[in-house]
Order: structure tokens, then C-alpha cells, then sequence
């Protein structure tokens, strides 16, 4: 008997194993980051700065000829003040006769040019400047670079044709600070130091003034003026603006009253009559609240029917007149 044939087995097929789905998990949302707002800075107050000082705007002036004044004028306020060519000259020489001569202050006295001689022969102030600063030791400029200001320093810088050896040549030069009602004021006599052309220089202090002159008077000897009359003499003046000063002068104390004198103790107090002080040669009177001279001083000396007792009643010699009744 035929074994039967076993039908053949298959094995079963595997049902396919998913590997598990994982939920995603779901990434957190960050909450939305805004930056932080800084608090507002404030810009740092800068230290304070001290003003500066302005240079002067107007430096150097050249001086223009003033009609009112009849003279070179520099109406603003520089470091210098330059005649320029305005003085050069004198009066009707040959050759050099000066741009409105005389140019001498009209609000002072008239004061005109000798007219003799040649010019850059005989004598002639040709330039004049006046310049904030000082001199040196030796004589030489040192010129501040500021204003010409009142109280400050300055010098006055003239050019001057000499005669000869210059030996007979003076320069007298002066300051006046109100030009409109001039004052000369002494500086300084300078002799030409050669002859031919010669610069001379002299210091000054700047006074109050807003508006000042300087004067050069040059002569041929002669004395000191503000003014010589010689034929070969030039007179020159030169008007600059100064600045105010910037201190404030200190204010005036007031007068101090003198003390009231204590009325001496146990003396008398009221009103006093006066007796004759021989020692003294007048009446006088005791401490007290009036001195009645009453009738000691009653006449004048020797005068018909009115003889003064005790002539002449005063404290020195000084005698009476005997005239009259």
C-alpha cells in the first residue's frame, strides 16, 4: 500500500513587522526672544570750557585824515596805528611839502610848520605809529599782538629826517588822552641819534581814554614845547583809538567822619562867653555848646571912634587896617 504523499507544507509566510511609528515628538516653540531695550543714555554733559579770549579782528589801522580834527586819525581800535605816508614832510618846504600841514589838533591851539629848508635835507617828522607793547632793555619793540587798551603798555615808533650830525635836532613828544580837548602830557625829549633818516622810539602807560593823541613837536634847538616857532620846526599830531580797560576800578570808600570829642567832666557845658587870651593874642572860650566873642571884637584897629580892643585879635602877626571912622 502506497504511502500517501504528505501535501507539502509552506511555511507560512511571516507577516512583515512594522518597526513601531513614533510619534514625532512636537518640538517646543520657543517664545519669541525681543531684545532687551536698553535704557536710553544720555550724552555726557561736557565740562565746562572757559571762553576763549577773541584775537583782535581789527589788527593793525591805518590812519585817515580826520577834517574835524585836522589831523591822521585811526577811528577803530587796533594793535597799531600807522600815519603811513600822511606826515611826511613839513609845511611848504621845497621838494616835501606835507599833505594838509599842519596837521596839529584844530580843538587845540594853531600850531604851524617852519617852512624853510629842503626836504631830506633840512628836518621833517615823516611817520608816526603808535603799537601795543612794550620796549626792551635795549631800546627795541616788543609788540603785544593785543589791542591798545587803557591801562596796558604801548610805544610810539617816529621816523625822522635829522639835519646834519643830528647833534641840533629835538624831538619833544607828548600824550594827550581826551583828543577833543587836548592836554599834552610830557613823555619824553629824544635828540636825533645821527643824521639823515633816523627812527626813535619811547614807552608809554596807556591812561584812560577812548579816544587819545600823541604830538611830536621837532625843532631845531630851542627848548622843550609843545609848540617851537623855528623855521626848520615840524609839529605833528596823530589820533588812535584805545579799548576800555577790563578791570573796574575799586569803589571810593567813604570818607571816614571824625570822631565826636567827648566834652571834658566837670568843666562847663552851656553856652560860654569869650574873655581876652593874652597868651593867645584873641578871645577865647571854655568847653561848651556856643563862644560868643560879645563885644572884644567890636571895631578895627585904630579907626576914628572905633578902636578894636586888643588889635589885632588874630593868632599871628596880621594887622589891621588903620584907614576910615
Amino acid at each position: 500500500t502506497p504511502v500517501p504523499t504528505a501535501p507539502p507544507t509552506v511555511p507560512p509566510t511571516p507577516v512583515p513587522t512594522a518597526p513601531p511609528t513614533v510619534p514625532p515628538t512636537p518640538v517646543p516653540t520657543a517664545p519669541p526672544t525681543n531684545p532687551p531695550t536698553a535704557p536710553p543714555t544720555a550724552p555726557p554733559t561736557p565740562s565746562p570750557t572757559a571762553p576763549v579770549t577773541p584775537a583782535p579782528t581789527s589788527l593793525s589801522q591805518e590812519a585817515a585824515f580826520d577834517l574835524a580834527y585836522g589831523v591822521p586819525r585811526c577811528a577803530n581800535v587796533g594793535t597799531s596805528c600807522d600815519s603811513k605816508a600822511l606826515l611826511n614832510g613839513r609845511g611848504t618846504i621845497t621838494n616835501g611839502n606835507e599833505s594838509s600841514a599842519s596837521n596839529t589838533n584844530k580843538f587845540g591851539t594853531a600850531c604851524n610848520d617852519g617852512n624853510s629848508g629842503t626836504y631830506h635835507s633840512d628836518e621833517s617828522i615823516d611817520q608816526i605809529t603808535v603799537t601795543a607793547g612794550d620796549l626792551d632793555a635795549e631800546g627795541n619793540p616788543v609788540p603785544s599782538g593785543d589791542f591798545i587798551v587803557e591801562g596796558g603798555r604801548a610805544y610810539v615808533t617816529v621816523k625822522l629826517w635829522c639835519w646834519g650830525s643830528g647833534a641840533s635836532d629835538n624831538a619833544d613828544i607828548f600824550l594827550s588822552s581826551d583828543a577833543s580837548s587836548p592836554d599834552w602830557q610830557d613823555l619824553t625829549t629824544i635828540t636825533c641819534p645821527g643824521g639823515g633818516e633816523q627812527t626813535i622810539r619811547h614807552a608809554f602807560d596807556v591812561p584812560s581814554g577812548a579816544n587819545q593823541s600823541i604830538r611830536v613837536n621837532f625843532r631845531y634847538n630851542g627848548s622843550a614845547s609843545t609848540c617851537s616857532n623855528g623855521n626848520y620846526d615840524d609839529h605833528d599830531d596823530l589820533i588812535f583809538a584805545v579799548k576800555p580797560g577790563s578791570g573796574t576800578p575799586p569803589p571810593t570808600p567813604a570818607p571816614t567822619p571824625p570822631p565826636t570829642p567827648t566834652p571834658p567832666t566837670g568843666g562847663p557845658s552851656g553856652p560860654q562867653t569869650a574873655s581876652y587870651d593874652a597868651g593867645l593874642g584873641a578871645p577865647k572860650c571854655s568847653y561848651g555848646s556856643s563862644c560868643n566873642s560879645v563885644g572884644l571884637l567890636n571895631g578895627r584897629g585904630t579907626i576914628g571912634g572905633g578902636n578894636e580892643p586888643n588889635r589885632p585879635n588874630t593868632l599871628n602877626a596880621c594887622n589891621d587896617g588903620n584907614y576910615g571912622s
